[in-house]
């Protein structure tokens, strides 16, 4: 098959390019810029790099900025289109870029996909556009509600502007939980949630080594502990991603969720031991003593996550089992032994941090 894909030079779309090249599709990249474009080409193996075609764009500008002779191009030659950028962002400040990249630019897709004539759009949202509550099903949730960030509600928006294109071309929307690194390496080419935390344990370990005063104090992380957090392999999102490739469910939504997640105390005390720092604690998200000048300095990069890291959300993903099942695919068993190939992969013991 031909494809056409957004965010392939993203930590996610990345590893889609490659599993979709390996499959013998060829591939065609929006890429922004040329430097983006050298990292995706020297990421490809050399065998399948001729299969791998960049295309510059911006999805910002109408038709993602794709040129006249490049939309003449991929005119009825297209079978699938991969919208799988975004803008990740947090920070309140940037609602307005969140809204115009996530929910514009899902909208210039949709009219590129228009355009070329393509019969398929999958669109890779987050599973986490339920805004406040605790259990999600695989179907639409209303824009009108409390979210908890600025993306989470333009991704909710973006879910509905792909589903008002369904009498154009076939729509699926693919939600994704929180992306962690290969369930078989490791490798994980982010800094994002799980391994900022393991960033931030490690550069406080080595603050607490270089200072004899510190040695002796034992430090709060707050995070709630017997709360869970949606963890996912990259390999498995890929997986789901591809599969529906070859079974086509018209206008489904899919949750890429883990049926049974590890608690936060369990990953913190697999990290706290693997970095040999016992002097941290675990205290509740919610926690109003007073911290330390150290406490503060690691906790406060990590306080956009607190509102996902003090409830358990639920999520059904019966559409993705039947999606793998028709396909031979495994669902989801994330064990110990999944868990520890993640965290450490080949590094003798020690987190795959980036």
């Amino acid at each position: 098959m031909k494809i056409l894909i957004t965010g392939a030079t993203g930590f996610l779309g990345k590893q889609l390019t490659l599993r979709l090249l390996d499959e013998g599709h060829t591939v065609y990249a929006i890429a922004r810029n040329q430097r983006k474009a050298d990292s995706l080409l020297h990421a490809v193996p050399e065998e399948t790099r001729g299969n791998l075609f960049i295309v510059e764009g911006d999805l910002t500008e109408p038709l993602a900025g794709i040129s006249e002779q490049n939309v003449k191009m991929l005119r009825n030659t297209i079978d699938t289109v991969y919208h799988s950028a975004a803008y990740l962002s947090f920070n309140s400040e940037e609602r307005e870029k969140t809204f115009h990249i996530n929910v514009n630019g899902t909208k210039n897709m949709l009219e590129l996909t228009k355009a070329i004539e393509a019969p398929n759009f999958f669109y890779v949202s987050t599973a986490y556009t339920l805004g406040t509550k605790l259990h999600a099903k695989e179907e639409l949730h209303p824009v009108d509600q409390s979210f908890v960030n600025a993306y989470e509600e333009s991704k909710c928006h973006a879910e509905h502007l792909v589903m008002e294109y369904e009498d154009c071309f076939n729509v699926n929307i693919f939600r994704p939980s929180i992306i962690i690194g290969d369930s078989e390496t490791g490798e994980a080419d982010t800094s994002f949630a799980l391994y900022g935390v393991i960033r931030g344990l490690e550069i406080l370990k080595k603050r607490t080594d270089r200072k004899k005063e510190l040695q002796e104090r034992t430090f709060k992380f707050l995070c709630t502990e017997d709360t869970s957090q949606n963890f996912i392999p990259v390999d498995y999102v890929v997986t789901v991603l591809t599969t529906a490739l070859h079974t086509k469910h018209a206008h489904t939504i899919y949750h890429i969720t883990n049926p049974n997640p590890p608690t936060n105390r369990l990953l913190f005390e697999m990290v706290k031991e693997k970095l040999d720092f016992p002097n941290i604690e675990m205290v509740p998200s919610d926690y109003s003593g007073e911290l330390t000048k150290e406490e503060q300095a690691f906790n406060a990069p990590m306080s956009v996550f607190r509102p996902y890291w003090s409830k358990k959300i639920s999520f059904d993903d019966t559409n993705t089992q039947r999606l793998l099942e028709e396909n031979g695919q495994a669902h989801l068993n994330m064990d110990m032994n999944m868990i520890e190939r993640i965290l450490y992969g080949n590094r003798n013991g020690k987190p795959k941090a980036r």
